[in-house]
C-alpha cells in the first residue's frame, strides 16, 4: 500500500530517526552554547585575553550558523540529509579538536567561526527539524518540538565544570570532539524519509499535491514569508535578549548572585518544556496561532518585568521567556511545511535563518545600549513587550490569511 506525501503512514524506524535528530541537535547546540559559558573564564586565563574577546566565540558561531543556513539547504537538496549531517559532524569535531590543541586565541576564534559554526548549521536544529518533519507528516509539530529540546544546553555546563577542574580546558574540548565522533555512528543510520514516502506519488487531494516547489525568488516576493521572517525574527531576538540580560536585570533590582542565577536556570530549564509543548500546540491549533500564543507569552513576561521588576516576578518571567523562546523555531518549521510543502522546507528555513540574522544579532546589544542611555531596563522591557504584542496580532492575522490561501487550492486545510 502506498501513501501520499502528506498522508499518515506506518513508518518503521521513525522513532529511531527522531532520536537521531534529537541527538544531533543536542550535540550541535549543546556543545556550542552549553559548553561555551563554562569555558570562558579558563579560556581567558589560558590565553591572557580580555573578557570581551573571550566571549566573542559564541557570537561568531551564531553568525556562521546564520550565513551557512542557505548552504545547508542546498546540500540537503543535492546530497541528502545523511551526507549533509555527516559533513557537519566532521567539521564541528575538527573545530573542537583545533581548540583543544590551539597555540593561540586567534585559532580558537577561527575554529568557532568556521568549522564549528558551519558544522552546527549542517547537522544541528535546522537539519534535525527537517528530518523530524519528513518522518512525521502530516502533523510534525510534536516531533519537531522533541528534536529541539535543548537537554545538553542544560546538562553540559554542569558536567563541564567538573571536567575542566579534573582534566583542564584541553581535556574538556577533547571530550566535545569525542562526542561528535560517537555521534557519527548514529548519523550513519539517518534516512531522509520513509521509503513509501519517497516512492509514492502525492495524493491528488493532499495539500502537497497542490504545491509546486517554490523558488527562492518567488519566496522573497511573498508578503506572507516576510511576515514570518519579521515576526519570528523579533520573537527569537526577544528570547535571546532575555538570555543575555536577565542575570544583570535581576542583580540591578537587588537580587543576589544566587537569586539571579536561579532566574537564568529557570529560563534554561523551561526551554526544554517549551520546545516540546509548542509541538502539541501546533498540532492542535496550528503553527501560526502557536506563534501568536508564543508572542503573547513573551509580551506578558516583559510587561511584568516592566511593571513589577522584583526577583519573584523575574523568576516567573524567566520561566515564560524560556518556554516561549524555545518554541519559536519549531513552530516556524511546522508553519513553513504547511505553507510551502516538505520538499521546499530546507530552502525556506535556510533563507529564514539568513534573513533573521540581523534581528537576532543586533537586538541583544541594542538592549544594552538602551539600558546605558536610560539608566535601567524599564525602557527595554516596555519596548520588547510592545513589539511582542504587535507580533501576536500579526501572526493571528497571518494564520487566517494562510488558511484561506490553502483553501483556494481545493485541498484539505491543516490548521495553520
Amino acid at each position: 500500500m502506498s501513501h501520499g506525501d502528506d498522508a499518515p503512514y506506518p513508518a518503521p524506524g521513525r522513532w529511531g530517526q527522531l532520536l537521531r535528530g534529537f541527538c544531533c541537535q543536542n550535540v550541535a547546540i549543546g556543545c556550542a552554547f552549553g559548553g561555551f559559558g563554562v569555558a570562558v573564564l579558563p579560556m581567558q586565563e589560558k590565553f591572557g585575553v580580555d573578557r570581551g574577546l573571550a566571549t566573542l566565540g559564541l557570537p561568531l558561531v551564531v553568525l556562521a550558523m546564520g550565513f551557512a543556513s542557505p548552504l545547508a539547504a542546498v546540500l540537503i537538496g543535492r546530497i541528502g540529509l545523511r551526507r549533509t549531517m555527516l559533513l557537519g559532524v566532521l567539521l564541528s569535531a575538527i573545530g573542537y579538536l583545533a581548540i583543544a590543541l590551539a597555540p593561540s586565541f586567534a585559532i580558537v576564534l577561527a575554529a568557532y567561526a568556521l568549522p564549528i559554526g558551519v558544522g552546527a548549521a549542517l547537522f544541528g536544529s535546522f537539519p534535525a527539524s527537517v528530518l523530524a518533519s519528513n518522518w512525521f507528516q502530516p502533523q510534525p509539530g510534536r516531533a519537531v518540538g522533541f528534536v529541539n529540546m535543548p537537554l545538553f544546553v542544560a546538562l553540559l555546563p554542569i558536567a563541564g565544570i567538573t571536567i575542566i577542574e579534573r582534566a583542564g580546558l584541553t581535556g574538556f574540548y577533547f571530550l566535545l570532539a569525542a562526542l561528535h565522533l560517537v555521534l557519527l555512528l548514529a548519523v550513519l543510520g539517518v534516512v531522509d524519509r520513509p521509503a513509501a514516502h519517497v516512492r509514492a506519488q502525492p495524493d491528488a487531494t493532499s495539500p502537497a499535491a497542490a504545491m509546486a516547489p517554490i523558488t527562492q525568488r518567488a519566496l522573497l516576493g511573498q508578503p506572507l514569508f516576510w511576515v514570518i521572517v519579521l515576526g519570528a525574527g523579533l520573537l527569537n531576538a526577544a528570547g535571546i535578549t532575555g538570555s543575555a540580560h536577565l542575570f544583570a536585570f535581576a542583580r540591578e533590582t537587588g537580587g543576589t548572585a544566587a537569586q539571579a542565577g536561579l532566574v537564568v536556570s529557570l529560563q534554561g530549564g523551561a526551554s526544554m518544556i517549551g520546545s516540546l509543548l509548542i509541538g502539541f500546540v501546533c498540532d492542535r491549533i496550528g503553527a501560526a496561532r502557536g506563534l501568536a500564543l508564543t508572542a503573547a507569552g513573551l509580551m506578558l513576561s516583559w510587561l511584568a518585568l516592566f511593571l513589577m521588576p522584583t526577583v519573584a516576578v523575574m523568576s516567573s518571567a524567566g520561566l515564560l521567556i524560556g518556554m516561549c523562546g524555545a518554541g519559536v523555531f519549531p513552530a516556524v518549521n511546522v508553519l513553513a511545511g504547511h505553507l510551502y510543502g516538505p520538499v521546499a522546507l530546507p530552502r525556506v528555513i535556510g533563507l529564514f535563518g539568513l534573513l533573521t540574522l540581523p534581528l537576532t544579532f543586533v537586538l541583544p546589544p541594542l538592549a544594552g545600549v538602551l539600558h546605558d542611555a536610560t539608566g535601567g531596563y524599564a525602557a527595554v522591557a516596555a519596548i520588547i513587550a510592545a513589539l511582542a504584542a504587535g507580533v501576536a496580532v500579526l501572526f493571528f492575522a497571518a494564520g487566517r490569511i494562510a488558511e484561506r490561501r490553502l483553501a483556494l487550492r481545493g485541498a484539505p486545510v491543516p490548521a495553520v
